[in-house]
């Protein structure tokens, strides 16, 4: 009588981790913490100034579509490219924050909404990413370039960090979309 139990007990430690990570418990935080960020994001700068409609023009590239980079990808792959995405969006805020127009302790605690994020979906990330991911992933990599090389060839205006804010929420909220569609299947 023992022994099948025991070698229940074994099987559910076997498998029970791999059924923890396909169903990743932290993206219902995610979710919370995105919604906070996006919270913290507005209350930075409220709406886009009037005085820097002419800078939306200025940047040449189209605003990231992360629902087309996921369509078609398993779980895995979609939790990974959140987690790329909001790594970018990390390091965007921290180039020259000496230069952003908002109080520094909101840019702060903006930024500390994005370490949370990230340190929460590291339990979800696992798994070296294959050639065809890095290809999908190199969409993001170039598009966050090119964010951060405007920044720098508006000498990080105001203006310039207006509109990374904006491209910012655009993230966010596609973010927040696709975060709650793999919670849903899940």
């Amino acid at each position: 009588m023992v022994f099948p139990s025991v070698w229940g007990l074994w099987i559910l430690l076997i498998l029970l981790p791999g059924t923890l990570s396909q169903d990743c418990q932290r993206l219902q935080l995610q979710e919370v913490f995105n919604k906070d960020a996006q919270k913290s994001l507005r209350d930075m700068g409220g709406s886009f100034p009037f005085q820097c409609t002419t800078m939306r023009e200025s940047l040449k590239t189209k605003s990231l579509d992360l629902h087309q980079v996921v369509k078609g990808l398993e779980t895995q792959d979609r939790i990974q490219i959140v987690h790329q995405t909001l790594r970018h969006i990390s390091k965007i805020y921290s180039m020259n924050l000496g230069s952003v127009p908002w109080a520094r302790d909101k840019v702060e605690n903006f930024r500390l909404l994005l370490d949370r994020q990230l340190s929460e979906l590291e339990e979800c990330v696992r798994e070296p990413e294959s050639e065809h991911k890095m290809r999908r992933n190199s969409a993001i990599h170039n598009y966050f370039r090119k964010l951060q090389k405007f920044l720098k060839q508006k000498r990080f205006s105001d203006c310039a960090w207006e509109r990374i804010r904006t491209e910012t929420r655009a993230s966010l909220q596609q973010i927040l979309s696709i975060t709650a569609q793999i919670s849903r299947r899940n």
